[in-house]
């Protein structure tokens, strides 16, 4: 018996130094200099707060606020594709008046984890058709309150390393606000 416990223990520790060298996080928020993603992070941050403290609904966030959301339904949110609808339309106003663009993304869609955002950018330093393989240098972000309830930014480049799986590559999709 103390043998397995032994061996149990140590298969632990090595899932979790494995996992270790696959955590990605989120851009600092003390980091961000850009005067533009600066007013961006404070909508953004306004707008998750404001949403969690909504009278009228209940929000969760990642996969047991999905779970509770699917089971609960009701004035439950909290999906990601939820979460995205709601961050667009808190930031949409700040990023076009610092002169930016909005749009969404998603990985693995229409497959399992299928996980949605969205992404900013300063047009004038990257189009649309570039946004999937912008250099880390450039103005490119993922802003994604799904995964912990908080007003997660992320470089495109570290928002694409979070997935485990990938089934189904990244894309650039517009977000049109739900009937």
């Amino acid at each position: 018996m103390r043998d397995r416990l032994t061996y149990l223990r140590k298969l632990f520790l090595l899932a979790l130094l494995a996992l270790s060298g696959c955590v990605v996080l989120p851009v600092h928020h003390d980091s961000i200099k850009d005067p533009a993603l600066l007013k961006i992070k404070t909508a953004f941050a306004n707008t998750v707060e404001q949403t969690l403290n909504d009278p009228e609904q209940q929000w969760t966030s990642g996969w047991l606020g999905n779970m509770w959301v699917n089971f609960h339904g009701d004035n439950n949110r909290g999906l990601c594709y939820e979460w995205k609808y709601r961050v667009h339309a808190g930031v949409k106003e700040t990023v076009h008046a610092v002169g930016w663009r909005a749009t969404g993304i998603a990985i693995n869609r229409g497959a399992e984890h299928e996980h949605h955002a969205v992404v900013v950018y300063d047009p004038e330093q990257i189009t649309t058709e570039q946004l999937l393989s912008a250099r880390p240098a450039q103005a490119v972000y993922v802003l994604d309150a799904w995964r912990q309830g908080q007003s997660d930014i992320y470089t495109i480049s570290d928002w694409l390393q979070l997935p485990m799986t990938v089934s189904v590559a990244a894309e650039i999709i517009p977000i049109q606000a739900p009937q």
